[in-house]
């Protein structure tokens, strides 16, 4: 059973410019490595900074039954019968169990307008922003949109001019001040709390009895969770550069060739064997 096995081998994925290309959401290109971890019975944790609905629909469109990670670390979700018995930290929610490691929205959000008054930017989050506003920014409509604004922990904003330098420190700083932090994406930035993906996955591999884990990112707001794995894989952007964060604080990881799901692909054939490993870099 499922609830007593402790798997060898752990796979944590991002998602958007990871797992999906990064504008289109297309996983194609990466169907064939999940379903090779699949035959292998490989939990693939997918581990974003979308909200549980949207993972759970991801989840649902890839076929997924593993545990998840929700809004950078915000909560990890486990499948009712994934662990038994569920552990002491965990609360029942339906079908499955949650252990909280975020602040809750309702706090980040009345945060974020203190922090832009005290650093003389205006910052807007998704909870100012129009479902219509949202819609034009992240392409989603209908029951995608939904899902997206259905946020528990973590606030995606923007600043309304691009911030210097400086300003990018002390925005880090004042959010520290109100006990939260910031982090970026690929095309927002962060505000949460005392949480990230790399404190959810520890608590994940440490409930699994520790086993090896690769992590797969493509964003500073992966590093964490790169870092709190065996074996860290950088995919791609779509210029085909990588995160010059990622490059400087993982000279060990594996980076890609392939952009976003390509990249993803590359890198789990590489960890498999499957693959010829053309795109394997070492930066």
């Amino acid at each position: 059973m499922r609830s007593t096995r402790r798997p060898d081998l752990v796979v944590l994925a991002d998602l958007d410019g990871t797992l999906l290309s990064l504008h289109e959401y297309d996983w194609r290109p990466a169907a064939l490595a999940i379903e090779a971890l699949r035959r292998r019975a490989i939990p693939l944790v997918l581990t974003s900074s979308k909200t549980r609905q949207e993972i759970e629909a991801w989840r649902s469109r890839l076929g997924n039954t593993d545990p998840f990670i929700s809004e950078n670390g915000g909560a990890l979700w486990l499948p009712a019968g994934w662990l038994n018995p569920a552990p002491a930290d965990a609360d029942r929610l339906g079908d499955v169990w949650r252990i909280e490691f975020g602040v809750s929205y309702s706090a980040v959000r009345q945060a974020l307008p203190v922090i832009a008054g005290r650093l003389g930017v205006g910052l807007r989050g998704f909870g100012d922003m129009t479902p219509a506003e949202v819609a034009e920014r992240t392409g989603l409509s209908g029951r995608d949109l939904d899902d997206v604004m259905a946020r528990e922990y973590d606030e995606p904003f923007i600043p309304t001019r691009p911030l210097t330098p400086a300003e990018e420190t002390t925005l880090e700083a004042l959010a520290a001040e109100a006990g939260l932090s910031i982090t970026t994406g690929g095309r927002y930035l962060h505000l949460l709390g005392g949480c990230s993906k790399g404190t959810a996955a520890r608590r994940l591999l440490e409930l699994l009895g520790h086993p090896r884990a690769v992590a797969v990112g493509d964003a500073r707001n992966d590093l964490d969770l790169l870092q709190a794995v065996d074996e860290a894989i950088v995919v791609a952007r779509p210029d085909g550069s990588h995160d010059p964060a990622l490059q400087a604080a993982l000279p060990r990881a594996r980076f890609t060739r392939g952009i976003g799901p390509e990249g993803f692909a590359e890198g789990i054939g590489r960890l498999l064997g499957e693959g010829e490993g053309e795109g394997e870099g070492e930066g």
